[in-house]
């Protein structure tokens, strides 16, 4: 209740929540006016029915110039700054910005802060992009009241102007001044450039760059020109939508309909006038002389020509974009929908009167086996969406295949054309998206030969067959011959039809269900044999692992060299024996450890070309984990994308030392550990049965107390044959009870340490840890040692500017969840290190959404 009390006086200003409440009251004002004015869903979809095709061709042409001419007011106003940018940059900033401005509190103008990233990597400043976007606003502006101060003009003289449309216009004219005057004091440096000054000092570098910049006149007035010839072809579209349903057209009521709108769209918060719209423009009409039926549907039309074939054009501009999470995701969201559309259309009746008209035409058998086709290919498209999201590439055949299928079937059952539409939609897509289909299941274990899909199909026909043939006549009312049974087997398991059966006992109906069991058991069977992706784990031979040894031993250059070779991982060797990638499998993706092993960067990067080559043999998407920053350009080659995931934290033990100021904590406490009895003690291989007893008690404990399990793949698990071979470090008392203890890995590179486990009881003394570490470090600086890597702090020094990088930057540094996170590198950072930045490399963004549960699944034992 407290929470609640705390939360509402926030909600309160939220302006946010007050747009979002205010434009859904506008949409359910849209609705309330439709039926409170009685208007008739009928009559205006038998005014659509009416259509006029070629004005309504020519709607469609018309927005396509009106997205043209878009495009070109962007490309003017670049060059109104002396940049240079194309039609079709234009055209995709103009849909993608025109889209979000939907979703953002003042619509197109909080727009104009968007998708300028493109444009700055081909050396425009993000000054001159904000500029430039002013420009295009400010013309915005402008050009309608260009347009609007004659036909309000004209319209007042001839009595036809309400008071809402004057008070409108005249807040238009007050926005403009404004806009102008703030841009004239921010110009000569007035009250709005100290107002902003004052308040956000960050913006300022912006400002005066923006104010320093020459805008070209001529450039200025062709971009107002544009946007005046814009607002006639909005005009145009709201006088075509009269023509296309047949009306007599009325140019006053197109202009200032239009216009309305247009104030409308500048004063809406949200939605872009979503609701408000509809209501205006239909009452308008209807004071022009439209019946109300009529007047909604002119305003639908025109909301057609004006919105929602711009908004659906925007959806596609991300589509320009091979390598797009949304292109990745939509496809299967279309076959999903596409598959609930199949099992609704199949399950309801059809339209009496095209019913009637097919079967003229059609044999009702084959109407049957279309609606039965229809209903089993939703069935199975719900299932395919799933394995679309991962990449099969059968499943995209599959899809292909009953999509295409599906079209026939729609029209073939009762010219069901709406459907078979949303079917052939589907279809362009998944041609469309093709190329991010790739993954094929490893032979090994997903192969079905086509002995066992017949041996299945016979098995599963058989049991239905003799079924029937042996059944006592009591159960179904009538004796079964054999060729009658073959026949109701058909209908039953490729038709759905058990119209010629009629049970008469419980067993004759357990037996339809039993029937219908084994085949839809069957058919899933065969859909997951066809589908699965996973990957047959590969065996690792003695020699495999001898060669990757040797290869580590001679080439290693890495603190997980060791991991590397671990018993969890398996190996891919290159074809000349001098590299070798360690990686795990979690479903289809290979998770590589790190880089190759190789002998120069040219075996390592055709170690990752061949591994590449390799996982598109078998089905796999290749991620590399946890890559040093000197590597990317190797994969930048590739055309493989990196992304920083943490860094390592690196001691440096030649500048290494105890005293000093900045150490004096962990000093006091490991001073105080000490007088109270505290050692260090060092064990070297092979470790006494009796120690590593010891050592498993403390292991044990700190897993219970951390309530984790043994993680992996980047780090080892607590197995005492492995232990037996390193050196341990420990921290004990005076009765040799051990407290807490480290193990030092092989590291191949010389000069450089690492270790594995550290471990303590949960009832150790505070310092122990810091006890444990710094007498590791003087030990092993007596060794003769240069650096300790002490593992990767995740998520930590992430400083990039893309959504990625801020979205996981805000996750480490504001949720809960993350905290741990923060916490390590807090707890690394008490020894000073330096940090060297990690990365994960991949090949497409949508992969990113998969990463965290694969990495999950590879280092869980």
């Amino acid at each position: 209740m407290k929470k609640l009390s705390l939360s509402l006086p926030r909600l309160f200003y939220n302006q946010f929540f007050w747009q979002s409440i205010l434009s859904v009251f506008m949409i359910g004002m849209a609705i309330f006016f439709i039926s409170h004015e009685h208007v008739e869903i009928y009559d205006i979809k038998k005014s659509f029915t009416t259509l006029n095709i070629p004005y309504f061709l020519l709607g469609i042409i018309v927005t396509i110039l009106y997205i043209l001419l878009q495009g070109e007011m962007y490309v003017q106003s670049f060059g109104s700054l002396n940049k240079t940018v194309t039609l079709q940059q234009s055209i995709i900033l103009y849909l993608k910005r025109n889209l979000v401005s939907i979703f953002l509190p003042a619509g197109g103008f909080a727009s104009l802060g968007f998708f300028s990233k493109n444009l700055e990597s081909r050396g425009i400043k993000k000054s001159q992009v904000h500029i430039a976007s002013s420009i295009y606003g400010i013309c915005s502006l402008l050009s309608v009241i260009v347009v609007a101060i004659p036909v309000l003009y004209y319209a007042l003289l001839k009595g036809q102007l309400n008071r809402a449309e004057l008070l409108g216009f005249i807040f238009l004219l007050f926005l403009n001044v404004v806009l102008f005057a703030a841009l004239i004091s921010l110009s000569r440096r007035g009250w709005v450039y100290r107002f902003m000054n004052n308040k956000f000092p960050q913006w300022m570098i912006i400002i005066d760059d923006i104010s320093s910049q020459k805008i070209s006149k001529k450039h200025f007035l062709r971009t107002l020109s544009i946007s005046v010839i814009i607002e006639i072809v909005g005009i145009a579209h709201l006088y075509i939508a009269m023509l296309a349903l047949n009306l007599d057209a009325s140019i006053a009521a197109a202009f200032i309909g239009y216009i309305v709108m247009v104030i409308l769209l500048i004063a809406s918060p949200f939605l872009r006038g979503l609701g408000a719209i509809e209501i205006s423009i239909t009452y308008l009409l209807k004071q022009y002389g439209f019946s109300l039926s009529q007047a909604a549907s002119v305003t639908l039309l025109f909301r057609i020509f004006e919105f929602w074939l711009p908004l659906f054009s925007g959806v596609a501009s991300f589509f320009s974009k091979k390598d797009n999470i949304i292109l990745r995701i939509f496809p299967a969201i279309f076959i999903f929908l596409l598959g609930i559309v199949n099992v609704i259309s199949a399950i309801t009746p059809a339209i009496p009167s095209r019913l009637k008209l097919i079967e003229d035409f059609l044999p009702i058998e084959l109407i049957n086996a279309s609606n039965g086709f229809v209903l089993l290919s939703g069935v199975l498209l719900i299932l395919i969406a799933v394995f679309l999201l991962q990449g099969s590439k059968r499943a995209w055949f599959l899809a292909l295949a009953l999509t295409s299928l599906s079209v026939f079937g729609h029209l073939s059952k009762a010219i069901d054309f709406e459907e078979a539409i949303f079917a052939i939609v589907t279809l362009i897509i998944l041609i469309y998206t093709h190329a991010s289909y790739k993954l094929k299941p490893h032979p090994k274990l997903t192969r079905l030969s086509l002995r066992v899909i017949i041996i299945g199909l016979v098995a599963v026909l058989l049991y239905g067959v003799l079924g029937f043939y042996f059944v006592d006549k009591r159960h179904f009312g009538q004796e079964f011959e054999l060729t009658e049974s073959i026949k109701t087997v058909f209908k039953l398991f490729f038709l759905f039809d058990n119209s010629g059966i009629h049970t008469q006992t419980s067993f004759g109906k357990n037996f339809i269900y039993s029937f219908y069991g084994a085949g839809t058991a069957y058919i899933l069977f065969v859909i997951y044999g066809f589908l699965r992706p996973y990957f047959d784990k590969p065996y690792n031979s003695e020699e495999d692992t001898l060669l990757v040894t040797k290869l580590v031993e001679k080439y290693g250059n890495s603190a997980l060299d060791y991991f590397k070779i671990y018993p969890d991982k398996f190996f891919f060797i290159t074809e000349n024996k001098q590299a070798f990638i360690s990686f795990k499998i979690s479903r289809f993706m290979a998770i590589v450890l790190e880089n190759p092993v190789a002998r120069n960067d040219e075996d390592l990067k055709q170690a990752i070309i061949e591994f590449d080559k390799y996982c598109e043999e078998n089905g796999f998407i290749a991620i590399y984990y946890r890559v040093p920053i000197e590597s990317l350009p190797i994969y930048s080659s590739l055309n493989k994308k990196y992304f920083p995931i943490g860094e390592e934290a690196i001691i440096d033990l030649t500048t290494f030392k105890m005293d000093g100021k900045k150490m004096q904590p962990t000093r006091s406490a490991i001073n105080r550990l000490t007088n109270e009895g505290y050692t260090f003690k060092v064990y070297k291989p092979p470790i006494k049965e009796g120690i590593l007893q010891k050592l498993e008690l403390v292991s044990n404990q700190w897993l219970k107390d951390m309530g984790q399990k043994e993680i992996t793949f980047t780090q080892g698990v607590f197995d005492p044959d492995i232990l037996k071979t390193h050196t341990i470090f420990t921290i004990e008392d005076t009765e040799e009870k051990i407290y807490a203890f480290l193990n030092l890995v092989p590291v191949y590179t010389p000069g450089i340490v690492t270790y594995d486990l550290i471990r303590k009881i949960s009832n150790a003394p505070n310092g122990v840890m810091d006890m444990l570490l710094c007498k590791t470090f003087l030990y092993l600086q007596e060794k003769a040692y240069e650096k300790v890597n002490l593992g990767l702090a995740p998520m930590s020094g992430i400083d990039d500017v893309s959504l990625k990088g801020r979205t996981i930057k805000y996750a480490y540094e504001n949720i809960p969840t993350f905290a741990h996170f923060k916490g390590l590198r807090k707890f690394k950072e008490k020894f000073f290190p330096y940090w060297e930045k990690k990365y994960l490399i991949y090949n497409n963004d949508y992969h990113l959404l998969q990463v965290p549960t694969a990495l999950k699944k590879v280092s869980e034992l």
